[in-house]
């Protein structure tokens, strides 16, 4: 089932007092390249530097008042967990953050700083959930899932109505996939808002469960997650996901990790943009011909996370440098 227009709305209207409209810029040179009008909705400047933020705070402003006093509990590959730390911090809630070990330094120290509790346990999400799920049960405290929440989908559905206030006639919108909030968020908000825009998903090889899924026609579950692109790797969705998705989604396209990198360097050499491999593999699906788009059409692209690590950017661009310079 869709997230309601109602949800929606009112989830603009929660976030209004806490987060600014996200800017979007016309790429010149993707739109060059493709001949149609390439645009980027720069969720890296969410004050968290990802989208994540917006379901965080809705989900939290939701919740009744001596609930929240009580505390939250999540679990987060790290840009969800920024996003929760930071409306703990801002409206003076408890937070304990839950993360797999493996989780880059980048997020941990920022969600640190955000005076959360954190706990680093397993080696994936799903791993780091199922503590956070049992810790919030123990200790009475409500707890908020990344994705199959629908106040968490209604906030990321926010996204794509600041895209239809800032754009118009937007033909395609296309976003990457982890678990599913944001992808369902957005297509809930284009059914009710925009009808005749195309919804696209990515995902990276080893993190391609909805792909999986989709192709199934059920929910698959992944035996591990082996992509480079952490922040959108759970082993599965839910079935909440999976229906809208399933039922409304153009096309899911799988890129490879080094197509996910080399459009991250691609994007900071000529463009100046920094982003995770979770957000660059939406443009390498583009300009890699995996989303077909007509001649002159409106294209916007979510820019979804930038909180990678820069001596993984700096060691990737060493190693693109050297697989570029080898012979075929």
């Amino acid at each position: 089932m869709l997230i309601s227009q109602e949800d929606i709305k009112a989830a603009a209207a929660r976030l209004a007092p806490y987060l600014e409209c996200t800017p979007v810029i016309r790429s010149r040179r993707l739109s060059k390249s493709l001949d149609a009008e390439i645009f980027l909705k720069l969720e890296i400047f969410q004050p968290t530097h990802s989208f994540k933020v917006r379901g965080a705070f809705n989900a939290i402003l939701a919740l009744p008042e001596d609930v929240r006093k009580k505390g939250v509990v999540t679990a987060s590959g790290g840009n969800h967990g920024l996003g929760v730390a930071l409306a703990c911090s801002t409206l003076n809630i408890p937070c304990k953050v839950y993360l797999p070990i493996g989780t880059p330094n980048v997020k941990v120290n920022a969600i640190n700083q955000l005076q959360a509790q954190v706990t680093l346990h397993g080696q994936v999400w799903d791993d780091a959930n199922k503590l956070a799920q049992e810790v919030a049960r123990k200790d009475g405290k409500a707890y908020i899932h990344p994705f199959n929440d629908p106040k968490v989908m209604a906030g990321q559905a926010t996204i794509a109505t600041e895209l239809f206030d800032q754009l118009k006639n937007i033909d395609v919108i296309i976003a990457s996939i982890g678990g599913g909030g944001l992808i369902s968020g957005i297509i809930s908000a284009v059914k009710h808002f925009s009808p005749n825009t195309r919804v696209y998903g990515v995902e990276t090889q080893g993190a391609d469960s909805l792909s999986c899924s989709w192709k199934a026609g059920k929910i698959v579950e992944l035996p591990a997650i082996t992509s480079v692109a952490e922040s959108i790797g759970a082993k599965r969705t839910e079935q909440p996901q999976f229906d809208i998705i399933y039922n409304n989604i153009e096309d899911i396209a799988v890129v490879s990790d080094q197509s996910a990198i080399a459009s991250l360097l691609e994007l900071l050499a000529e463009d100046k943009i920094l982003v995770e491999p979770a957000t660059s593999c939406s443009v390498a699906a583009l300009t890699g011909g995996l989303i077909p788009i007509k001649e002159g059409e409106r294209v916007a692209v979510i820019m979804c996370g930038g909180n990678v690590n820069p001596d993984k950017v700096f060691a990737w661009a060493s190693e693109y440098s050297k697989d570029r310079k080898s012979p075929m």
